[in-house]
């Protein structure tokens, strides 16, 4: 077992390149459909202020998480609001401003809305300046209170049985890994139809190699080469591109195993069902865009209503390596939390891999 490991390997190394291939392209759909829809809204700002003042006022405005703001002129501002580049322009006065839009939005409100907060603050200060010379202990003070407040607001996060969390970067990175890692097992997993076919394997039963070892070197290679794809995915774009896996990453490496161990045993019960290598072939890409789509790979399966799709997707071990990898990081859950898609995964392993194992030696291929 480990002498065909070890072959394995030494023929890996000299002809890597689909197993990169597959990585890169891997790495580049999760990339570009995974990456984070979410951007700050640009808003243009034209004024009259001073440039000391307008300074002070964007210093302010840009500490949004939503908004970012830029000082531009006012033909500039017109002309990005008249193109449709932006959605408002914000035209800022010394006690008060203005919004330009070419039509309502949520967003517009969003912004009215902060805007008016910063101008608040800003009249505030300037009130509390000319009740007293002093203006350095307003300005301490009111720093003081900006740091410490004298009331404490404590904002709590809750969910229920109904609620979601969806993350399109993580969305992207986990259905593309789980979607791609099923091509790399197959590869791997279709030698074992080519040597059976090829008779390899009964003149290497006439040696000291039993047939069992032969099966777990085979599956056991395929295995590790499955998951080291996903593990360097994962790795790639976590400290790589330094994407948030919310304190999860140790958690989602171990929760790879049961899912790569499910597709190992998928794959190898398509191989003992394929007549013919060109039939496995065809198989592969069927069966992995239908589980990828039922199974929320694509598009985050909270957003899918209809009860039957989501019925039928209950078949697919992507459902449960996604329900896994996002419990793990967007909802914190612990190991025991995970038990049932971790249970589903490892039963679907042992049935598909006993079903394809007995089929496989009953055809004698």
């Amino acid at each position: 077992m480990i002498g065909i490991i070890r072959t394995k390997i030494r023929l890996f190394i000299r002809n890597p390149w689909l197993f990169l291939i597959m990585t890169f392209i891997c790495v580049l759909f999760a990339y570009f459909v995974g990456k984070s829809s979410y951007s700050k809204i640009y808003v243009p700002v034209f004024s009259d202020l001073s440039e000391q003042e307008m300074g002070a006022l964007l210093t302010e405005l840009n500490e949004s998480d939503l908004f970012e703001f830029e000082h531009v002129s006012k033909q500039e501002a017109r002309d990005a609001i008249q193109n449709g580049k932006v959605e408002a322009g914000l035209e800022a006065r010394a006690e008060d401003f203005s919004l330009i839009m070419t039509a309502h939005s949520e967003n517009a409100t969003l912004l009215e809305q902060y805007v008016q907060t910063i101008y608040m603050k800003k009249i505030q200060k300037a009130h509390l300046l000319s009740l007293t010379d002093n203006k350095e202990k307003v300005e301490q003070i009111w720093q003081t209170a900006h740091a410490k407040p004298l009331f404490g607001l404590k904002k709590e996060n809750f969910r229920n049985d109904q609620s979601r969390v969806i993350d399109n970067q993580l969305q992207g990175i986990f259905g593309f890994s789980l979607f791609f890692v099923i091509y790399t097992i197959a590869f791997n997993v279709i030698h074992i139809l080519e040597e059976k076919r090829a008779r390899i394997w009964d003149r290497m039963t006439v040696s000291s190699v039993t047939k069992w070892e032969m099966y777990v070197g085979n599956l056991l290679y395929s295995f590790l080469m499955g998951y080291f794809q996903v593990v360097l995915v994962f790795v790639a774009f976590r400290y790589g591109a330094g994407v948030d896996f919310h304190g999860g990453f140790g958690k989602t490496l171990l929760l790879l195993i049961p899912y790569v161990l499910s597709i190992v045993a998928l794959c190898m019960m398509l191989a003992a069902f394929s007549k013919t290598l060109s039939q496995f072939n065809g198989l592969v890409p069927l069966f992995s865009v239908s589980l990828a789509m039922l199974g929320g790979a694509y598009w985050p399966i909270e957003i899918v209503s209809s009860p039957i799709m989501l019925a039928i997707g209950k078949i697919s071990p992507l459902l449960y390596g996604m329900e896994a990898l996002k419990g793990a990081t967007l909802y914190g859950y612990g190991f025991t939390d995970l038990l049932q898609p971790i249970s589903i995964l490892l039963l679907m392993a042992v049935v598909m891999m006993g079903i394809g194992i007995n089929v496989m030696e009953r055809r004698r291929v």
